[in-house]
């Protein structure tokens, strides 16, 4: 991995004291709020009626008249990354100018958007529908850490760079007010009934609304076309509070856990920062434990840093807040300014130990900025920015063989890698059964008795890899360990609990259900539970999800930023199955979804090695394709050809026994025809992000023991001739290297390289 320094060369923001960065800024360091009373009449049911709201003709003015007919997240996005592709001088990706395979996305939002005709889209939809308008076709990852996804999106795009897979990646943020969203946030008793009050009254948050994005850039890239570097990314730390769903860690733990990380990160020391841009909701817990962070990192120089939060101006914008105070860091780098925190009274002024640089925007000569962030689900991002072209020495970090360690299977098939692998070698399927957890408990009872089912399975799964892979760690040690969860669409059955009270009585929200509706809870939960403090993040792109997780895992344990990282996948069956049989590749077959959690143990060959462990399989490389122009076949065979396939055995496929098995099943069998082809949707039915680690659990498996998943009913198959295909457990002989595919039809493609040890 060189590290290539990374800078910021165009911005872009939507939200309520601007509708560009111009007008943004200026709001800002001329002290005018944006939060305001709530007109829209469904609002009157709440005595908390103020929020940082978007007029919509700020949104449809920046517009084609073919885009005001999307949806307003997908709006609002379209004119936030407009705005820093413009500035940046790239607009929409060209052969000419930047092909789009070098142009990524990583796109950070918390609430799925809402469908008109009542349910949902995908969570990674909005960045398709940005990807397509500009032309990307290079990495995209939806990030869903709930109010941290911003800031995560924005190191999430570094890495991307630093991997050599972009050149440019576009990092932000979305999400608009929803009313659900605002429902749940009155059930916490969590809303102040007047525009908040950061570090200050701390009574409460008030809602916002608004989109950012960043042009996160290779600077030799963008020194090569002229473009003008505004900040570097100098580094980002992530953490995990393990601490409760909702309340941060009182101590500020896990956010001191994330700003020293960041600064290690970037090479820098915590007297090297000039400026924080805090979290600063509003409410007591968390302003009261940002406090205690900046005690922690700064010491004894804690009141001498400027501190403030541009929330007390437009509210929390939850997924895009990141991203707009990302914006606001780079703005106070570019013009030497410190914007306030607005709202202190004479009094709170004179009772403040700490500068939150009360009311007025100051001069303030930076040339390093921390922007933090903390979220539901104890997740906690910092980003530190810091002036262009600042000394720092850059070095490659050494190769780092990376291998799976521990396989933690809860299907319908079996709970645990003994009794899948057992179902697998005798031929067994379950299409559409719910896993059984009767009787068994893999948390404390105080914890298991309030979890919902998809909590359930992923914590079950995570402990089932952890044992299998014989960790034995000190409690120390569990900092250094990561969490990366992977969901298609989170806990069905908290969003349809919640959902449906709010539909009742918005008043009497069900707050459990609301806390889990944050696709992030369920990764959360699992850090709670096994008490990981790690890296953690949550990525959303549909069946892709697991194979994007795997990637970020190996990233992580590549540059030292963890130990051991355990990637957890589950979704769960919107409905019960209906003994529909499931054969991949047939032209007959039918699809079923299913309900399961898949979990991996993901660590350096050199760690593994030192504590003893025996791994399943060789990490070896992983490459993903981003939907453009051309048919779904094209976009797997991008996947495919981006990978070394020689001497390729064996083929694990995405298929569920749709349509789109077809364009798969063709693409493999050209590409590398001399390997036999599977997938395991046979075994379980589509069980979204489940079935893509799924995948990956059962490849490790074949390599190891040379049993594979069988598609027994395969009869007419959708392209090439059945003995193409596995269609009996025991394979001729063990395969040395295995290709795992995963899908997002429509969207991503991915392929994952896995070799025998």
């Amino acid at each position: 991995m060189a590290l290539r320094p990374v800078v910021i060369t165009g911005v872009g923001v939507i939200c309520a004291v601007g509708r560009d960065p111009e007008e943004f800024w200026a709001r800002l360091t001329a002290g005018a709020g944006g939060i305001t009373a709530v007109e829209d009449e469904r609002f009157a049911a709440f005595e908390a009626r103020f929020a940082g709201q978007v007029p919509d003709e700020w949104i449809d003015a920046q517009l084609p008249a073919e885009d005001t007919g999307l949806d307003r997240t997908a709006r609002l996005a379209l004119v936030a990354a407009r705005q820093a592709v413009t500035q940046a001088g790239l607009g929409a990706a060209t052969p000419a100018t930047l092909p789009g395979e070098r142009f990524g996305l990583v796109l950070g939002k918390c609430q799925a958007t809402p469908t008109a005709a009542g349910g949902y889209q995908p969570m990674h939809a909005t960045g398709d529908v940005v990807a397509g308008k500009l032309g990307m076709t290079g990495p995209r990852i939806l990030v869903s850490t709930a109010c941290a996804a911003g800031g995560n999106a924005v190191g999430l795009a570094k890495d991307k760079i630093l991997t050599g897979e972009a050149d440019v990646v576009l990092a932000g943020g979305v999400d608009p007010l929803l009313f659900g969203t605002y429902a749940g946030f009155a059930g916490l008793q969590a809303l102040s009934a007047r525009p908040c009050g950061p570090y200050s009254r701390s009574d409460g948050l008030n809602l916002g609304e608004g989109a950012a994005f960043l042009v996160v850039e290779a600077l030799d890239h963008a020194l090569a076309r002229g473009a003008e570097p505004l900040a570097e990314v100098a580094g980002y730390g992530l953490s995990a509070d393990a601490y409760h769903a909702t309340a941060p860690d009182p101590t500020g733990r896990g956010g001191t856990t994330a700003m020293r990380r960041a600064l290690s990160d970037a090479g820098l020391d915590p007297d090297a920062v000039d400026y924080v841009n805090g979290h600063g909701t509003g409410t007591p817990a968390n302003d009261a434990m940002e406090k205690k962070v900046m005690r922690a990192v700064f010491g004894e120089r804690a009141p001498q840093v400027p501190t403030s939060s541009i929330k007390s101006f437009i509210g929390h914008t939850l997924g895009a807040a990141g991203a707009v105070e990302a914006v606001a860091s780079v703005l106070a780098l570019r013009t030497a300014t410190a914007p306030p925190t607005i709202g202190f009274t004479d009094e709170a002024i004179a009772e403040s130990t700490l500068d939150f640089v009360p009311n007025t925007a100051r001069p303030l000569h930076m040339d390093v900025v921390v922007s933090n962030n903390y979220a539901f689900g104890g997740n906690n991002a910092s980003l530190v920015l810091r002036r262009p072209g600042g000394p720092r020495e850059y070095d490659e970090l050494p190769a780092t063989e990376v291998v799976l360690t521990g396989l933690g299977p809860v299907t319908g098939l079996g709970t645990g890698i003994a009794e899948v692998a057992e179902a697998v070698a005798n031929g067994r399927t379950a299409v559409g059964a719910a896993p059984s957890l009767e009787g068994r408990t893999f948390a404390p009872r105080s914890l298991w008795r309030h979890m919902n089912n998809l909590s359930r399975m992923a914590i079950a799964a995570s402990r089932l890899a952890w044992e299998d892979a014989g960790l034995k760690l000190p409690r120390a040690a569990l900092d250094n360990v990561g969490v990366i969860f992977a969901t298609a669409a989170g806990s069905v059955e908290s969003t349809d609990g919640f959902d449906e009270s709010v539909l009742a009585n918005p008043n009497k929200p069900a707050v459990l259900s609301f806390s889990n509706v944050v696709l992030n809870a369920t990764g959360g939960a699992v850090c709670q539970t096994l008490g990981l403090r790690g890296p953690t993040t949550t990525i959303c792109n549909g069946n892709a999800s697991a194979s994007i997780a795997l990637d970020c895992a190996v990233e992580a344990v590549r540059a030292g930023k963890a130990d051991v990282v355990v990637v957890v996948a589950a979704d769960e069956a919107p409905r019960p199955g209906d003994g529909t049989r499931v054969d991949p590749y047939d032209r007959n077959s039918g699809e079923a979804p299913a309900s399961a959690s898949v979990a991996l143990v993901v660590e350096s060959a050199a760690h593994a090695a030192a504590r003893g462990a025996t791994p399943y399989a060789r990490v070896l490389g992983s490459a993903h394709a981003s939907a453009g122009a051309g048919d779904e076949r094209s976009l797997v065979e991008r996947a495919i050809a981006a990978l070394p396939t020689e001497g390729v055995d064996l083929v694990v496929g995405a298929a569920t026994g749709g349509a789109a098995d077809e364009a798969e099943a063709g693409a493999v069998l050209d590409a590398v025809p001399s390997a036999r082809l599977t997938a395991t949707a046979g075994l379980t039915g589509d069980a979204g992000a489940a079935t893509g680690a799924l995948n990956l659990a059962l490849a490790a498996l074949a390599l190891r023991d040379g049993v594979a998943p069988a598609i027994a009913g395969l009869t007419s198959p959708r392209a090439g001739t059945v003995e193409s295909y596995v269609t009996k457990p025991e394979l001729p002989a063990t395969p040395a290297k295995a290709l795992v595919l995963s899908a997002a039809p429509g969207s991503v493609r991915g392929g994952t390289l896995l070799g025998a040890v």
